[in-house]
């Protein structure tokens, strides 16, 4: 039995989203710029792949769908200037977003916490260098920290690691080889098969 369930072509919704807004632009109807329509579009593109993943279990889908979906959002803001971003800060926002789809990869499915791990190391320090580039505290104090406390990330990393193993084998599971049969042994006596020879006359 074939589905005949039609298809929705979001690529070509983009393209009459994009048209559509362009030629308002060019009639003087709205005053918007290409960047700002593009960008606006790639991150509800994005949105609809994360949210499609999570519906079909598809973990490649939530994580790039979170990376176009922040980073459109994050272009997007610059291209509008409904925020003042300078371009030193996408680094550490790269940190943010790359911490954040491992995020949902872990909301996804939450018996895989290993994906904590890079989600809280990579949303840390790009947070960390956010905050120090808003003021919040000072560089020196920051390079202070990690220089005191990197170690625990290696402690994290060996936690992970073990946890994940034990996780993956389950004690249950287990099933014994069945052992195989010599070369040239006799196959088992079958009961029901023998009779009994009755003695000469």
């Amino acid at each position: 039995m074939t589905n005949n369930k039609p298809v929705t072509s979001w690529f070509g919704i983009a393209l009459v989203i994009i048209g559509g807004a362009l030629l308002l632009t060019k009639l003087n109807i709205i005053d918007v710029r290409f960047s700002t329509i593009f960008w606006a579009v790639f991150s509800m593109f994005g949105l609809l792949s994360t949210i499609r993943g999570f519906s079909m279990n598809i973990r490649w889908k939530i994580f790039w769908g979170t990376l176009c979906f922040l980073y459109g959002l994050y272009f997007f803001l610059r291209a509008s200037d409904l925020v003042e971003l300078r371009n030193h800060i996408f680094l550490p926002v790269t940190f943010v977003v790359f911490g954040v789809a491992f995020l949902m990869m872990f909301l996804n499915d939450t018996k895989e916490w290993f994906f904590v791990i890079p989600a809280l190391f990579l949303g840390g320090a790009g947070t960390l260098f956010i905050l120090a580039d808003l003021d919040y505290f000072s560089y020196w104090d920051m390079y202070d920290s990690i220089h005191r406390y990197w170690p625990l990330i290696l402690i994290i990393l060996g936690l992970g690691f073990i946890f994940r193993r034990r996780t993956t084998q389950s004690p249950g599971s287990y099933t014994p080889p069945m052992s195989a049969p010599s070369i040239g042994s006799a196959p088992p006596a079958d009961s029901t098969s023998s009779e009994s020879v009755p003695p000469a006359q």
